[in-house]
């Protein structure tokens, strides 16, 4: 669910898209990344999509390694795990 589940006006708009921004913002920092230095989100809006348009959230990135980082992390079900020594691995999770 994307929003507060109370009836709610203005205050409760817009909340899948803060939902999106912050797990993608959680997911950036999982992977090391500093919000400001590595990326920004830059806006939320649309792309189309064959005929339709889809909601979108657009980051900008300092470098382009860290845009594959977040596309195999948030669409490939990799997840970041954190080992015993201090070393950082991205895993693919099993179903």
């Amino acid at each position: 669910m994307g929003h507060l589940p109370v009836e709610g006006g203005g205050l409760n708009a817009g909340y899948d898209t803060v939902d999106a921004v912050a797990n993608i913002c959680t997911t950036a920092g999982n992977l090391g990344m500093k919000y400001g230095k590595d990326f920004i989100w830059a806006y939320a809006g649309y792309t189309e999509v064959g005929d339709d348009l889809e909601d979108c959230i657009t980051l900008m990135v300092s470098d382009d390694k860290y845009e594959s980082f977040l596309h195999l992390s948030l669409q490939n079900n990799h997840r970041i795990k954190h080992t015993n020594n201090g070393t950082v691995k991205l895993v693919k999770e099993r179903k």
